[in-house]
């Protein structure tokens, strides 16, 4: 989800040229479903002649993350090992680059075949009729029961008569990674499920030094578990309007502040080197960071670090997590080979082994694998069920809707003018986000 190596720079970049591309979409074209692994569905007789034997190309596109490039060129060998006729040329791009160059793509019909998705705005490209359904390929080959019904559903749309355009390869989310070795020099016993806000404050309380702060406050998507807590999020529950103007949300963003001003545990966010990560460099003992984190945080020397669960709130504990996505182009002249690629990615553990590395197990086979689960936990973090379970059981999106970066951007700009001001007005600025926030939702 993705919702992945996110830059204030990269949304603004992606904002502007979605409002010049807006109005474009791709020309109309029916969708072509097909064979896959000799089992016949509404074929094209195009692509299933290529599946046959006939040699095939197809293109992969997406965004990567911290090791996620080595990961998909293993995937992809693996792929290629069992279908010789086709080849994956693979074209990853980071984030921000991704979605901009992915909007031209699709507006001048050169997309990839294949190209990640994210949960929410992938309604605006099936509204464009930009993305291929994917019912047939999955009733053909019996698939859906391999997945939750949580993940499925992300990738659906409309929601009142519901089609399949994305699936996840991937399912990830945030979590609370902690500096143990801070934790001990303080005295601090690492935290049980149900720690409470207060706890957690003390603790970052005790763990603040002249050279080090207990916490760093978390922007946008990284901030929705603790918005859940407060019981809050971006959007109302038909993810069609604001609902920055909550007086949960008040609570939730008033807390943030006083952390950094009042409580003087964390750190003004300008303050920071974006270039650095705190964590990492021993400058935060306690930070929300995505779980994709995990492969580069095994390297760190410094300290010993693992995960804790997330703090609640009146009983509540909330853990972002949702899937990364694929999807296949509408105007992909190669749906039963990108199919093919798409299904070895989401369902073959020759892939799932890999790609699991920056996130958890999405397969169900996978989640009921107590073995697999000790495997991971043995390479870090060891408390690593704690944040499965948190997924599972408490996950929570963040402005999972077609607006996503328009929100995300506004959202950023009113923490910037809410964090880094001592005497910030916060209920000013989150009703003048709530205005803008809505103002998007009007547009088409």
């Amino acid at each position: 989800m993705g919702f992945r190596k996110m830059s204030v720079l990269s949304i603004g970049f992606i904002l502007i040229l979605s409002l010049v591309l807006a109005a474009c979409s791709s020309n109309n074209k029916s969708a072509n479903t097909g064979t896959n692994s000799g089992t016949q569905s509404p074929a094209s007789s195009q692509t299933a002649a290529k599946n046959d034997g006939e040699k095939t190309t197809i293109r992969f596109s997406t965004w990567y993350g911290p090791g996620d490039v080595e990961i998909w060129k293993n995937v992809i060998s693996r792929f290629q090992a069992e279908n010789p006729n086709i080849t994956v040329e693979f074209e990853p791009l980071e984030w921000g680059a991704y979605w901009q160059k992915l909007q031209t793509q699709l507006a001048s019909n050169s997309a990839a075949d294949v190209i990640g998705m994210h949960v929410g705005i992938v309604y605006g490209y099936v509204e464009k009729n930009q993305l291929a359904p994917l019912d047939d390929y999955l009733s053909a080959n019996d698939r859906k029961d391999q997945l939750s019904e949580s993940l499925l559903v992300e990738g659906q749309w409309p929601k009142d008569n519901p089609k399949q355009y994305s699936l996840p390869w991937h399912v990830t989310g945030a979590t609370l990674f902690v500096n143990m070795t801070a934790f001990k020099e303080a005295g601090i016993a690492y935290p049980e499920n149900g720690w409470t806000i207060d706890e957690f404050k003390a603790a970052a309380q005790k763990l603040t030094t002249d050279k080090r702060f207990g916490f760093s406050v978390p922007t946008f998507s990284m901030a929705a578990g603790l918005a859940g807590a407060f019981g809050t999020e971006p959007t109302t529950a038909d993810k069609l309007h604001s609902n920055y103007n909550s007086p949960e949300m008040l609570n939730f963003k008033t807390w943030l502040h006083e952390l950094i001003w009042k409580d003087k545990v964390a750190p003004n966010p300008k303050d920071l080197d974006k270039n650095i990560d705190p964590f990492v460099a021993g400058k935060v003992a306690m930070a929300i960071n995505g779980a994709w984190n995990f492969p580069v945080y095994r390297d760190i020397k410094d300290f010993e670090w693992d995960i804790a669960p997330m703090p609640s709130k009146d009983g509540k504990t909330k853990t972002y997590a949702g899937p990364d996505m694929l999807s296949i182009t509408q105007d992909s002249k190669n749906k039963d080979a990108a199919w093919k690629f798409m299904q070895f990615v989401i369902y073959n553990q020759q892939a799932q082994e890999l790609l699991r590395a920056t996130g958890v197990p999405m397969l169900k086979e996978d989640l009921a694998n107590d073995a697999l689960i000790n495997e991971i936990a043995a390479q870090k973090p060891s408390h690593f069920k704690v944040f499965l379970e948190g997924v599972n059981n408490d996950g929570i999106g963040y402005a999972f809707t077609k607006k996503f970066f328009e929100i995300s951007q506004l959202e950023l700009d009113a923490d910037v003018k809410i964090m880094e001001r001592p005497d910030a007005d916060i209920k000013k600025e989150l009703e003048t986000l709530h205005e803008q926030v809505n103002k998007e939702f009007e547009k088409q």
